[in-house]
């Protein structure tokens, strides 16, 4: 059995055993499962299922003897609780993605999906939960370049994160002696090991990403105020999907409206922009209105004759 079918039956058993409480047990979970399209499906496999999510999530099952059958005890004002409900809700987005690919011609000839790799690596999600959880280093061999043999990393897991259809982890790399990031579809031989993060170098990853548009984040970054005039019509899609969550709207004419945005200075920034071509023009900080010119030089450069 893959990964995917075994993440879709601990999907199914975590709503099966979720409030409120039926409190069911083996054989009606085995049935649960059979109703619900998971198919070659032991009471076996349901046992192992069920205490695999109590090892990879650090969450409880209970079996309740009074009652004969088992139940989730999660607490309800815990951080890590709600973190494992936005990380319930990824797997059930990817079920619903699924659902459409194996519903066949009916289903296919009305909706179409965008073509992406979007879930490679999720098959590390599980792992890796446990080890943000369990506050414990990693070990694992990281194939950075095709053309580079892949080399072994000792991290400290901070955040998973996801970017374009990718999903990335931000940790300290003990070898390196620097927070790094990290491609889960690059990630081989992921390994947990009995070794606690030092508690002194629990960096709040979430917040450094909180305004860094992508991926790339370099060290010592200041966060500046990007101001971006875009011209209608193509405007009225920026108002509609803002670039980051800092967005605001500063003024709004027939013709054009300015944008301003929170972040820091990157990459995948500038390639956002480069994106709306003739469309966006940058108003501010100087420096990047400096870098865009250039670059649409350079581009400019393909097309001379």
């Amino acid at each position: 059995m893959n990964d995917s079918a075994k993440l879709r039956r601990q999907l199914h058993l975590i709503r099966c055993l979720d409030k409120p409480y039926t409190y069911p047990s083996l054989i009606q979970v085995h049935k649960y499962l059979l109703d619900h399209d998971i198919e070659q499906t032991s009471l076996a496999t349901v046992e192992r299922d069920i205490n695999d999510i109590r090892t990879d999530y650090d969450i409880s099952i209970i079996y309740d003897r009074r009652r004969h059958g088992y139940f989730l005890d999660l607490p309800t004002d815990d951080e890590d609780i709600s973190n494992f409900r936005e990380f319930v809700r990824l797997l059930e987005r990817r079920e619903r993605l699924e659902l459409l690919t194996r519903s066949g011609r009916s289903v296919a000839q009305y909706i179409q999906l965008e073509q992406h790799n979007g879930f490679r690596g999720l098959d590390l999600m599980a792992p890796l939960w446990n080890a943000l959880q369990r506050k414990l280093v990693i070990t694992f061999s990281y194939q950075a370049y095709k053309d580079k043999p892949a080399e072994k990393r000792w991290v400290e897991p901070g955040l998973l994160f996801e970017y374009r259809n990718r999903w990335y982890l931000d940790g300290f790399d003990l070898d390196r002696n620097g927070e790094r990031t990290f491609g889960l579809d690059r990630i081989i031989d992921l390994t947990l090991t009995p070794q606690s993060i030092l508690p002194s170098r629990q960096t709040d990853y979430r917040a450094a990403r909180r305004h860094v548009i992508g991926v790339t984040a370099p060290p010592g970054s200041s966060i500046e105020h990007v101001i971006l005039r875009f011209r209608r019509p193509e405007a009225e899609y920026i108002l509609s999907l803002p670039l980051h969550n800092s967005q605001q709207t500063l003024a709004e004419t027939p013709t054009y409206v300015d944008i301003e945005i929170q972040v820091v200075l990157n990459h995948e920034l500038e390639r956002e922009i480069l994106a709306y071509g003739e469309e966006v023009e940058v108003l501010a900080p100087a420096c990047l209105r400096e870098t865009m010119a250039r670059r649409y030089s350079n581009v400019m450069k393909h097309y001379d004759s």
